[in-house]
């Protein structure tokens, strides 16, 4: 679901491979040579866990003899080319990523493989011992589960708690506070002298369109936003939008705020040059995906040093809205492909990346300086070895299971052209064309307008009452 954009911007808007994917293996395998040989492939986004598995991927051979190759893209280019891997029905990998925002269409379309009867199957898979908000959010569609998570990302809030404590800022990291509060700390710290920089009070992701929307929607669900009418918790659907809200306006308005006390150069920023411009240690406060906990001790992606902020990052949960509170929730799982011909080891292949056992060599796998604590089994937030080099872990439990990315960034079939215009349109906010209410008045319009053209509106086809405890059940049911 979030794509850190880890290698250079240029090579990613080429669709090329990550910096060190290439060399996997020994460099990669023409595809014919590669089924010739039988080997599982495995094609994935290239995020933090991608290295961890890399890594361990020998005990997985060992345990199974099963040879893998794997290969890490931009999520972008992932899509492009599974895409055009399914719609031309020619096998490009036995194991994939798969967005959330993916899963519908890939189910429906039977381009990947419903995973209850494997789940079912074997008891091994415990999936018990899973995050249900988690499963939820990222893994369910229509009472079938169609890939296991590998890497789940809640949102936080991360602070420089050397600067905040000079700037007589107290943050309540058990997330006892409004927007406006956060907002107010913010404004307190920009333009502040520190350390011989001047301070500027927070950073975005600006970036159009994905990047903005990510960070975007975390704000505005926490104040009571919704995108539709009625979806996907309800047994008649109604894509009627409801962005255009007075609750989405103060969000809005409210992350226009944020702009001004940021770097003006985060208005182009995308989800990995806004969390390591933090780690560069002239930011106060962000809020931003969990995986930042980590990475932004370090200076680099996978650099092995540490930032400047290293030990003196502070954590605390997102402020809210007068409501519940709503996480967002995104990261990425594996899924097995409708067209392999080797079902059986792809599905082990799944089963061993997201299994506590593998979860946990992860979160210990050093060769980058510890660089993976994204879990989705509650288990592994209660182990007393990954609790000391992840400190963070208990409040990143507590964001998670308050978590609903459907909700927050709700998987309607036709989330990516949404996004495409709602990224566009909050983008001229911060950019100054557009103010926040034409903002919000244009989207709907838009919105409106796609959704009748693709046949959502009204939408007369079956629903399917999407609920948390729906997902619980089937759980239940599995286990």
């Amino acid at each position: 679901m979030t794509d850190f954009n880890l290698s250079r911007r240029s090579l990613l808007k080429g669709g090329a491979a990550l910096a060190g994917t290439a060399a996997v293996g020994g460099g990669m395998l023409p595809r014919r040579a590669m089924a010739a040989d039988k080997t599982l492939r495995i094609l994935l986004a290239g995020d933090p866990f991608y290295y961890a598995i890399e890594g361990l991927k020998d005990q997985f051979e060992q345990e199974t003899g099963v040879k893998v190759q794997i290969e890490a893209i931009s999520l972008e280019a992932l899509q492009a080319r599974l895409t055009s891997s399914f719609i031309s029905n020619e096998p490009d990998a036995d194991v994939i990523s798969v967005d959330q925002m993916w899963l519908g269409q890939y189910l429906e379309s039977k381009w990947i493989t419903p995973l209850n009867e494997f789940i079912k199957a074997d008891s091994d898979t415990h999936i018990e011992d899973y995050i249900p908000e988690v499963l939820y959010s990222l893994n369910t569609w229509r009472g079938q589960i169609g890939t296991l998570p590998v890497a789940a990302y809640g949102q936080m809030v991360l602070y420089r708690k050397d600067f905040a404590e000079k700037a007589g800022i107290a943050v309540p990291e058990d997330g006892s506070w409004t927007w406006e509060q956060y907002l107010a700390a913010i404004q307190k710290m920009n333009g502040q002298d520190f350390d011989g920089k001047e301070m500027s009070g927070t950073v975005l992701a600006g970036q159009q369109p994905a990047p903005v929307v990510h960070m975007y929607s975390q704000l505005a669900a926490s104040m009571g936003t919704r995108w539709f009418k009625d979806f996907p918790a309800s047994s008649a659907w109604d894509f009627q939008p409801t962005i255009n809200s007075p609750e989405n306006l103060a969000a809005l308005k409210i992350f226009s705020e944020l702009y001004k006390n940021a770097p003006a150069e985060s208005v182009g920023y995308n989800w990995f040059d806004a969390g390591m411009r933090f780690a560069k240690g002239d930011v106060g406060m962000f809020y931003w995906w969990t995986p930042y906990a980590y990475l932004c001790k370090k200076d680099g992606y996978m650099s092995g040093k540490d930032s400047v902020v290293a030990d003196k990052l502070g954590m605390a949960r997102l402020p809210k809205g007068p409501g519940e509170q709503v996480v967002s929730l995104g990261g990425h799982s594996l899924g097995i492909t409708a067209n392999t011909a080797n079902r059986d080891a792809a599905w082990q292949f799944v089963k061993w990346a997201t299994s506590a056992k593998t979860q946990k060599a992860m979160g210990l796998y050093n060769k980058y300086g510890y660089q993976f604590s994204d879990f989705a089994r509650p288990s592994l937030y209660k182990d007393a070895e990954l609790l000391k080099i992840y400190p963070h872990l208990t409040a990143q439990l507590g964001d998670l299971e308050r978590g609903n990315g459907k909700i927050v960034r709700p998987p309607v079939p036709v989330y990516t052209t949404l996004e495409g215009i709602y990224g566009l349109n909050l983008n001229k906010v911060l950019t100054g064309q557009l103010t926040p209410e034409a903002c919000l008045s244009e989207t709907s319009t838009f919105f409106e307008t796609i959704l009748k053209g693709n046949f959502l509106i009204p939408y007369q086809q079956a629903s399917f009452n999407d609920t948390l405890d729906a997902t619980k059940s089937l759980l239940k049911s599995l286990a």
